[in-house]
């Protein structure tokens, strides 16, 4: 008789599933240290650090599954070890995403102020350049040029 159950994902899918963040987390801490200048160093920093915390988190669940595989195809099986190993990874795995977050978001809330560096124009100033007068057509022979 067939089994109707829902299988587990593939080991290999588990961890394909978890790659293209640990990919984006470690191009944000690139990002970030790279834009230290425009963002400040408080929230360049905390956002490094933050986009590191999620590569860091996506490196241990693809740990995670791999422990777990390990574990699970051992002759010797024991479910309440694999329980434990189990419920250590799933706080570490919260941790480390709430960390994470928490960072990028402190990083969000400290970059610097576009406003705050701009200087302020003075009462009744225009801040941009008048555009500049298109050149005179030349006066036709035979006519007096106009005055301006």
């Amino acid at each position: 008789m067939e089994s109707t159950a829902v299988e587990p994902l593939s080991w290999g899918v588990q961890i394909a599933l978890r790659l293209p963040l640990l990919i984006i987390g470690l191009a944000g801490v690139l990002i970030a240290l790279l834009s230290i200048r425009r963002l400040g160093v408080a929230a360049g920093l905390l956002t490094a650090a933050g986009s590191l915390m999620v590569a860091a988190d996506m490196a241990v669940n693809v740990l995670w599954v791999l422990h777990l595989r390990t574990m699970s195809s051992d002759g010797d099986f024991d479910l309440d070890s694999l329980n434990a190993v189990n419920n250590a990874y799933l706080l570490g795995d919260a941790v480390l995403i709430t960390v994470g977050v928490a960072l990028l978001v402190a990083g969000l809330l400290a970059r610097k102020r576009p406003e705050a560096d701009a200087p302020v124009p003075a009462p009744g100033a225009v801040p941009w350049p008048a555009p500049p007068m298109p050149p005179m057509p030349p006066v036709p022979p035979g006519l007096p040029p106009s005055a301006p």
